[in-house]
């Protein structure tokens, strides 16, 4: 299969986002700071785009009990042995070292609901109901009129349930179905694979600096959406 050389720059620059986004040092610098907050702004979105053109690029018509299958392999198992990884690990060491979110014996129960080894980890959980719905839209109408209903359901303040992170699903679903739409109009995945290195970086570089201002002026913080759940 031919490879989609914009969406492995996209992934790169996630990976690398995420890696910023995640290490702010105490006494970190006010511009460090800064740009930390600008990444948490779109390094999710960006990452579940790119989730979405992958997944409609690769799409194959497979049955969907074996389609499921195949993504409870790729996410779910990782997602549980890291949770027991990380809950064990926990456990042993938080009597005599300082965690953060301290767990207990009930918690390797609970992962199986909600991140509790981290909530860094909801993003699989978001991922997997993606794909568990989107296979479901069979036609290219259906998977735009879905981004539209997407697109709507983001903005409207549904209160969810704090179990399987339904809320980030909520909230990121929209980029996801961005990434389907965006792979499936030829004109729109055109524009987005002729960009030039030049355009591409001053396109960034100009959102980059719009985020900067909503931020300094006013902006709302996003952790609780993009980055960082609120889970208790």
């Amino acid at each position: 299969m031919r490879r989609i050389v914009f969406i492995d720059i996209a992934k790169a620059i996630c990976i690398m986002l995420v890696v910023v986004g995640h290490y702010v040092p105490d006494g970190s610098p006010g511009w460090y700071v800064a740009v930390h907050d600008v990444i948490y702004t779109f390094h999710m979105p960006l990452f579940m785009f790119a989730s979405g053109y992958v997944y409609m690029a690769t799409r194959k018509d497979v049955p969907y009990g074996g389609f499921l299958l195949k993504k409870a392999r790729r996410l779910m198992v990782p997602y549980l042995a890291t949770s027991a990884i990380v809950i064990t690990i926990k456990l042993l060491s938080q009597g005599g070292l300082s965690v953060d979110n301290p767990v207990t014996p009930l918690s390797y129960l609970k992962m199986l609901y909600r991140p509790e080894a981290g909530a860094f980890l909801w993003f699989i959980w978001a991922l997997w109901w993606m794909f568990v719905v989107v296979p479901l839209l069979r036609t290219k109408a259906a998977r735009l009129a879905f981004f539209l209903a997407a697109l709507a359901l983001h903005y409207v303040p549904l209160p969810l349930p704090d179990v399987f992170c339904l809320a980030q699903c909520k909230s990121m679903l929209v980029y996801f179905m961005l990434g389907v739409v965006v792979c499936e109009h030829r004109a729109l995945r055109g524009f987005a694979a002729g960009l030039r290195p030049a355009r591409a970086a001053a396109a960034v570089a100009v959102f980059a600096v719009a985020q900067a201002c909503w931020l300094a002026f006013g902006g709302v913080k996003v952790h609780s959406l993009f980055g960082k759940p609120s889970l208790t």
